[in-house]
């Protein structure tokens, strides 16, 4: 295991890259040129850390085997990048491609082409609404949105006494099959609960600045009556967090999904903030492995799980030592 401090200067590294990426394709091949298996990544962005953390792990397993070679491409959240992304290492023939779709219904035309060139796809972390692929491989996003609602009502609970609690919900990218298993999860959670009211629910793209602006109109509308935030991931939390730290409303319990960075590095410190923490590198690991068992035609199962990770101010630090 690399040190802490390498560890988070790779992560920046590859955070500062997509900062360049962003708004066009970032294509970082491994420089095995005579690997005997090509492949590719392709990822919605590298403005989101956990994707930096998946372009970090890609690189790292094709740079440590030999036989295998591969590109990366970042799509700076462009449906039609990702496309074009996608159709360079199909004419290139690559043995096999890792996406993780930027929504389930955008490449299912390149899915197309790498279906009949025999190309095999494995999808990771998202999922396709069309189109032939060897496997998935993934949280379950429903389970991992309902461990958040359910860990953010807890918080509620611990704040205050009451007979029933509002919650304000920051939704993902629309029509990404992740925000709509998260958001299926905290709907979950709430029938589930007899004390349990949601608000308000908005969509935040999965961005901090989207969040705050989102979390600033809940505050106007609902003020004091908030009792918890649940984002689809960490950087909405994070959003939430510094729209609730700006207005004069008391202890509101936020959580997220993903265990990123600049979230949990609050969660350390704050005892009614968490998050359910993503494996991206454990993702990546076992994509690789699972392309590499469609290339030699073995079977496969549909779906492959990564187990969640709930992460408090009780555990965080040793998380950040951890993954960081």
């Amino acid at each position: 295991m690399q040190s802490e401090t390498s560890r988070r200067t790779v992560l920046r590294g590859a955070a500062a890259a997509g900062v360049v990426g962003v708004a066009g394709c970032l294509n970082l091949g491994s420089g095995n040129s005579d690997a005997e298996n090509e492949t590719a990544l392709s990822v919605p962005s590298l403005e989101l850390t956990f994707f930096a953390r998946m372009e970090n792990a890609f690189n790292n397993i094709t740079d440590e085997r030999d036989e295998l070679g591969g590109s990366f491409y970042a799509a700076g959240n462009s449906q039609e990048q990702q496309v074009s992304d996608l159709e360079t290492p199909i004419s290139q023939g690559v043995d096999f491609i890792l996406v993780a779709p930027i929504t389930s219904e955008g490449i299912s035309p390149v899915v197309q082409q790498a279906n009949d060139a025999d190309i095999p796809v494995v999808t990771i972390d998202r999922n396709i609404s069309e189109g032939d692929i060897a496997t998935y491989v993934a949280s379950d996003n429903v389970a991992l949105g309902r461990r958040s609602m359910e860990l953010c009502h807890g918080f509620m609970s611990d704040l205050s006494d009451k007979d029933e609690y509002n919650v304000v919900e920051l939704q993902g990218t629309q029509g990404a099959s992740t925000t709509n298993d998260r958001a299926k999860g905290g709907s979950e959670a709430i029938e589930s609960a007899n004390d349990l009211n949601l608000l308000d629910s908005q969509g935040a793209d999965f961005s901090t600045e989207e969040a705050v602006s989102v979390m600033e109109d809940f505050i106007t509308s609902y003020g004091d009556d908030i009792d918890g935030v649940y984002a689809h991931n960490d950087l909405m939390a994070l959003g939430a967090h510094q729209a609730v730290d700006n207005a004069d409303v008391g202890d509101i319990a936020i959580t997220g999904i993903d265990g990123s960075e600049a979230w949990v590095d609050e969660v350390q410190n704050v005892d009614h903030y968490g998050t359910l923490a993503q494996l991206p590198e454990e993702m990546v690991r076992q994509g690789v492995d699972y392309g590499l068992q469609a290339v030699d035609g073995d079977d496969l199962d549909d779906y492959y799980q990564i187990e969640g990770l709930e992460v408090t101010s009780e555990n965080a630090g040793e998380y950040l030592d951890d993954y960081f």
